[in-house]
């Protein structure tokens, strides 16, 4: 049985200034050079390690000539101290930033159509009038931006609806046109609009992770009994457009964003005239109403 009754007594007998030397004798190797970097003597260190081994009821550090490793339940007070005094140094911060006269931080994740399209404006209109706010943004896949959102990790979603959205909150943020992104030199530069199915004779380049998106048009392909013939994948719509200007092949992505990064480039998009290439981003959070005040002038702002 735990000498702890509950976790409010466990935590009593937690320091976080023990943890913090104990992350130090282990990254280091040694409880001397640990002591020194603490400004302690080696003495002092050695008592609160033994001091939180005794807490623990079993070893942490496996001593040898060399100085000290930790043992499996070291491994793990280890990753676990890794992580408590990581959330001290953003509690930190937080506070530091609050003295400076931040009110507030948003953390916002959104996808990377959000991103390149129309988030920058949003954000800059916002931030003109409550400059006393900080906005942590976190670019992701909308499955992604979706779980960080579920999983408590962002305030605010900016995506594509998917399965992963299911259960959270949603308010309708922009719609968005999908295009075909080509060399003004390309066969189908000609059109003024086209159907998906036209550009499967050619080389594609993709956007690695944007499952979405590429789901989409695999089942276009898989439709029309198709082969998707994707070459390339890459991080960011920038970099599909520079694959594209140099003739590798081409790529679906929100007009927006082409307007953004691929315009000032030797590129043509061509608007596609399939059903799937009008699509919708919404705005997510588990419960709009229990926002953080910060988040909730967000919201506010983006729904004015």
């Amino acid at each position: 049985m735990s000498m702890f009754a509950s976790p409010r007594s466990f935590l009593r007998h937690v320091d976080l200034s023990t943890l913090d030397l104990f992350v130090l004798t282990c990254q280091s190797g040694s409880i001397a050079r640990a002591a020194a970097q603490g400004q302690l003597v080696a003495s002092a260190v050695s008592k609160r390690i033994a001091e939180l081994e005794s807490l623990a009821q079993t070893p942490l550090l496996l001593r040898h000539a060399r100085g000290v490793r930790p043992t499996a339940a070291g491994e793990l007070l280890l990753r676990h101290a890794h992580a408590i005094l990581q959330e001290v140094e953003y509690l930190r911060a937080d506070l530091s930033e609050y003295a400076r006269g931040v009110r507030g931080v948003v953390r916002l994740s959104a996808n990377a159509s959000a991103v390149e399209q129309f988030l920058p404006e949003d954000i800059a209109a916002f931030m003109r009038e409550h400059a006393e706010i900080r906005i942590d943004l976190r670019q992701a896949t909308s499955r992604r931006v979706a779980q960080a959102v579920r999983d408590g990790e962002a305030d605010l979603g900016i995506c594509s609806p998917s399965d992963e959205a299911g259960g959270l909150e949603s308010l309708p943020y922009r719609r968005e046109r999908m295009v075909l992104v080509m060399p003004r030199t390309h066969p189908l530069a000609e059109h003024q609009q086209l159907a998906y199915e036209q550009a499967l004779d050619h080389a594609q380049i993709g956007l690695r992770d944007s499952s979405i998106i590429q789901e989409t048009l695999s089942r276009a392909a898989q439709s029309g009994r198709r082969m998707l013939r994707q070459r390339i994948e890459v991080d960011s719509l920038s970099a599909m457009c520079r694959m594209i200007e140099c003739d590798l092949g081409v790529g679906v992505m929100p007009e927006g964003a082409y307007q953004s990064v691929g315009r000032p480039r030797r590129l043509r998009a061509v608007p596609l005239t399939d059903t799937w290439a009008e699509r919708t981003l919404n705005l997510y959070a588990v419960s709009f109403a229990e926002l953080p005040a910060a988040a909730r002038h967000f919201v506010a702002s983006l729904s004015q």
